[in-house]
């Protein structure tokens, strides 16, 4: 079995998908599945995850009926063999050493059960907006969540251990747009929480996608982000 499972859900990705699957074969740890589903595109994402499918067997592509973002991470979760489930988005970028250096903290500290890391939020073009790194103490994680979850973790570049995934029964269906918020209130009563300071993700900042940063947010994060 593989060690990681790294999920990502896509619905009408092609403009940046190419890129965010390039950014995890391109890692420098190789010992994970790559679980894609395809929450009923219309666009060219599905010729996209063809190709790819053909070019690296750790590459699995699953396609359904459009079922919303919920349902498609608690799909990957389900289908997930690794001890770890690492999240990825299709307009995202992960740094090469980002799931080794990950898997090497949490192989290391069996506390952690979500591990995060400092996020580049970049702009359509690749251009870096700014940079944002979360606290690593636990504490004020699960403090933050208190106000907002936006202050704890990057969802997209998060790393996560399966069982405690299954242990709280996933994604809650019911918590639309703050799905992640929710999993960390649950996950925060079973588990500690940390973020690596170290730079490992691009997080894209555009019109059309959901997981954009509001500017309210990065004002607040601005405030309080001591580093």
């Amino acid at each position: 079995m593989p060690k990681v499972s790294v999920i990502l859900p896509v619905y009408n990705g092609e403009d940046f998908l190419k890129e965010a699957i390039e950014s995890i074969l391109s890692q420098t740890f190789t010992d994970f599945e790559f679980i894609i589903i395809d929450d009923g595109s219309t666009d060219g994402t599905s010729a996209i995850l063809k190709d790819y499918q053909k070019i690296d067997n750790r590459i699995i592509v699953h396609q359904y009926d459009h079922r919303g973002l919920i349902q498609t991470l608690n799909e990957g979760c389900r289908l997930a063999h690794g001890d770890y489930i690492a999240r990825m988005d299709a307009d995202d970028i992960s740094m090469p050493e980002r799931l080794e250096k990950q898997v090497n903290y949490l192989e290391k500290n069996p506390d952690i059960g979500v591990l995060g890391c400092g996020v580049k939020i970049i702009d359509s073009r690749g251009k870096e907006i700014k940079i944002i790194r979360f606290p690593k103490e636990h504490g004020v994680l699960k403090w933050r969540l208190c106000f907002y979850n936006a202050l704890t973790f990057a969802h997209p570049a998060v790393i996560m251990r399966r069982t405690l995934i299954e242990e709280v029964g996933g994604y809650n269906s019911e918590a639309i747009h703050s799905e992640d918020y929710e999993l960390w209130r649950q996950l925060s009563k079973l588990t500690r929480f940390s973020n690596l300071q170290e730079v490992l993700f691009c997080l894209r900042k555009h019109e059309s996608n959901i997981t954009r940063v509001p500017e309210h947010i990065e004002v607040q994060i601005a405030k309080w982000d001591q580093n």
